[in-house]
């Protein structure tokens, strides 16, 4: 037999059978604790199917979790919001590149703790050049200029994260 009962309470497969009136707080207790934080349907009903039983429980934690105030206004949505515009294919090597700083490095015995990473977005050739931390716009630009500009010429596009690095004095300096 599936039910049971014990000590006054009904169980199932040995699960506590959980009356209608009950169910909203255990719901929520399993939601909304401090331990748990606020776990999607999936893990609440994992979490609840461990102790509790009742009829049509997928049924009730979703519709809960669908009516969390907190969920509804503090978890990222995973919509995508506008259009996404495609890089245009460059016609060949070094026409197009990306740069960017990689940094965190151990010193070098020449001072250095970060790299200057340029990438041909044809070719996917990498230029890796050492440099510190703590450089000047005109030392960025000099970087450039004797790793990129001297070998390949100026590309027609260059994509970057917009890090403040790149902005202001570098293009002045360049």
């Amino acid at each position: 037999m599936d039910y049971h009962v014990h000590n006054s309470l009904l169980y199932h497969l040995g699960k506590l059978c959980i009356p209608q009136g009950e169910r909203n707080n255990i719901i929520r207790e399993a939601h909304t604790s401090l331990i748990d934080g606020h776990f999607g349907v999936g893990k609440t009903i994992v979490n609840l199917q461990r102790y509790w039983y009742w009829p049509r429980m997928l049924d009730n934690v979703s519709r809960f979790i669908r009516g969390c105030f907190l969920c509804a206004t503090s978890k990222p949505s995973n919509r995508k919001i506008g259009l996404h515009t495609p890089l245009l294919l460059p016609s060949r090597p070094w026409e197009s590149i990306s740069m960017d700083f990689v940094g965190g490095l151990p010193l070098s015995r020449k001072g250095h703790d970060y790299l200057y990473v340029v990438v041909d977005r044809v070719s996917k050739m990498c230029i890796l050049t050492p440099c510190k931390k703590k450089i000047t716009a005109k030392q960025r630009s000099h970087l450039f200029f004797q790793s990129i500009w001297v070998h390949f010429a100026l590309p027609t596009s260059i994509v970057s994260d917009q890090d403040s690095r790149f902005v202001g004095n570098f293009w002045s300096n360049l």
